[in-house]
């Protein structure tokens, strides 16, 4: 196989066993500072590896890798949700971080999709017909993977620092990542 392929390949193909190339917890809070504004190590162009690089981007607190990749899945109408494979991640914290990150997804794309901004919407929206046409589709709603409700809560409460490396305040955490005992802050998943 040609070189320049393989190197494509790399690139836009991922394989079942994207967790055995994602950096852990703990390798990104020691590396937190070095990482933070780079992009994701992780590589592909599907739900999963998707999924992967917003892990990477919550945990050293890089808020506009992790929007921007949420902006990117969205922008992938084919990837529903609740379609996103089960990454059977043999580390309880990527799994469960993993976890909770497609609630938001859900949380996120449904606050649009309610809005009347459907999944596959083009980015400019010019005139009043092509508001009608966007208004009179379906509201088809993002649901959470089966997957991420059988993921269980961490047995050691796991915290990931603001970006600014403190521990988070009590009434900025997020519930969704308390229930998982990780004590983070309520990431900033809204867009638009």
């Amino acid at each position: 196989m040609a070189l320049w392929l393989k190197r494509l390949r790399k690139l836009f193909v991922s394989s079942s066993d994207t967790h055995d190339n994602a950096p852990t917890v703990s390798w990104l809070l020691q590396n937190r500072i070095a990482r933070s504004g780079k992009t994701a190590l992780t590589r592909g162009h599907t739900p999963k590896a998707s999924l992967y690089r917003m892990y990477e981007y919550l945990v050293v607190g890089f808020t506009i890798g992790l929007r921007t990749e949420i902006e990117f899945f969205f922008n992938q109408p084919s990837w529903a949700v609740a379609a996103i494979p089960d990454p059977e991640d043999p580390d309880p914290e990527r799994s469960a971080i993993l976890s909770v990150l497609s609630y938001y997804l859900v949380k996120a794309f449904n606050r649009l999709i309610e809005r009347g901004l459907p999944r596959g919407s083009p980015a400019i929206i010019a005139g009043d017909e092509a508001e009608r046409e966007l208004r009179a589709k379906a509201v088809v709603l993002e649901e959470e993977p089966a997957w991420a409700s059988k993921v269980p809560p961490l047995t050691e409460t796991l915290t990931i620092p603001t970006s600014s490396g403190e521990i988070p305040k009590e009434e900025r955490r997020s519930e969704r990542f308390l229930s998982m005992n990780i004590i983070a802050e309520e990431p900033h998943v809204l867009f638009v």
